[in-house]
């Protein structure tokens, strides 16, 4: 993935930078946001009652066409991880995902993906943020609840320390 480029994304990640008002660092790191509409919804419905999205530029929500695969995607996938999937699979861009289940499907399809981890370590690599703030982002995610094994949470840790 490299800056200037186009990305598509599930929720959580989108809900998790807009808890942090950092919904922004996604339009330093990509030219385009692509967000089924869906998502978007799913979005505005993690958000308090009196927050407005002030939704940056770089978002763009897009509606995604029922299809077959899409179809067959929502036998097992919510609607959001669903449509995110079909529409990177269709644009043939990267994704932005962070649950499980909806990951090894998108990796089955071929689908290059990324989660919360690999665009903090993305900023740190651009410098876009310090090791520091993505810290302080990955860290208040998985204190207000942001799912993240112990495994990963070092080898993220360590990364930015490296990068930094």
């Amino acid at each position: 993935m490299t800056t200037g480029s186009v990305i598509v994304s599930d929720a959580t990640t989108l809900i998790v930078l807009q808890k942090q008002q950092n919904l922004s660092l996604l339009c330093l790191l990509f030219q385009q946001v692509l967000v089924p509409e869906t998502v978007y919804q799913e979005l505005l419905a993690g958000l308090a009652k009196e927050t407005i999205l002030e939704k940056p530029n770089c978002i763009v929500v897009e509606k995604v066409e029922l299809s077959t695969q899409l179809e067959n995607l929502l036998l097992f996938l919510d609607a959001g991880e669903a449509e995110a999937i079909e529409l990177a699979a269709v644009k043939q861009l990267p994704l932005i995902i962070d649950e499980k289940k909806g990951r090894k499907v998108a990796q089955y399809m071929g689908l290059t993906i990324t989660g919360l981890a690999g665009l903090l370590i993305l900023a740190v690599r651009k410098k876009t943020l310090t090791a520091v703030q993505a810290q302080v982002i990955l860290d208040r995610a998985i204190q207000d609840g942001y799912r993240f094994s112990s495994s990963l949470y070092q080898q993220v840790t360590q990364c930015f320390s490296d990068l930094d």
